[in-house]
């Protein structure tokens, strides 16, 4: 009998030792797939997107485009400097926001769901001054969906970044992340990873936030300029879009 306890009580601390162990392995694992973002953007082209998609560096010279958006705004894109420009202006002070973008700002060859792309912007003209208008970076499903159904996420480089969608038929925004601390008349660079539907933001090498889309479809990067209600002017200017994938 003596004997008969001996061995029940070795086998239960035997599994109590195996429960211990198993429990141990699943947080090991568990703490594998928690993301160190830091860590993220310095493996992120070496380990997982080592493939070169698209790039676009605004070298190639191109003339002016004038379009009119509304009678009293006009619309203006160029390369200049190396530098892909839009630009919205009125000769009075805007009745009403109004947000452009223009065919070299569209990188709609490139679609993918998991990327690491980077893209620099700055604002170059701002009338009146800190009132004109604001820049913005943005991506969508836009290609995979009927206009007036599709969702993305848009940058606001002194503001903030929002997720956009529909919701009975109307446009809604979400807040997202917080970019208010970034001055639009310095160059922010960018870097988007983006991996199961997570999109980890980098502003010039730093960490901001991370946040689920819950998009499935594959997306597409664009930029371009928002005039401001009251606002006369702005301008701004990108460079160096690239996309690297799995």
């Amino acid at each position: 009998m003596k004997n008969r306890k001996i061995c029940l009580t070795l086998l239960i601390f035997l599994v109590f030792i195996l429960i211990s162990e198993n429990a141990a392995a699943q947080a090991d694992e568990t703490e594998e797939k928690i993301i160190d973002p830091e860590k993220l953007l310095r493996i992120a082209d070496e380990e997982i997107f080592k493939r070169f998609s698209f790039s676009f560096d605004f070298s190639e010279d191109q003339g002016y485009v004038n379009e009119f958006p509304n009678p009293v705004t006009v619309h203006q894109y160029y390369i200049y400097d190396g530098e892909g420009s839009d630009m919205l202006m009125t000769m009075q002070p805007s009745a009403a926001v109004v947000r452009t973008t223009n065919k070299r700002l569209v990188f709609e060859q490139v679609r993918e769901r998991e990327f690491h792309v980077t893209y620099s912007v700055v604002r170059r003209e701002d009338l009146p001054v800190d009132g004109g208008g604001i820049c913005w970076i943005g991506y969508s499903n836009i290609l995979k969906q009927n206009p007036g159904h599709e969702s993305g996420v848009i940058f606001y480089p002194g503001d903030q970044a929002y997720f956009f969608h529909y919701v009975d038929g109307v446009l809604a925004y979400d807040g997202i992340g917080d970019l208010s601390d970034l001055d639009p008349s310095e160059t922010s660079k960018f870097d988007f990873i983006r991996l199961a539907g997570v999109t980890y933001v980098y502003v010039n090498g730093k960490f901001r936030f991370s946040y689920e889309d819950g998009i499935v479809d594959t997306v597409s990067f664009e930029g371009g300029a928002e005039l401001h209600l009251d606002g006369t002017r702005v301008r701004c200017a990108f460079d160096d879009f690239s996309m690297r994938i799995k």
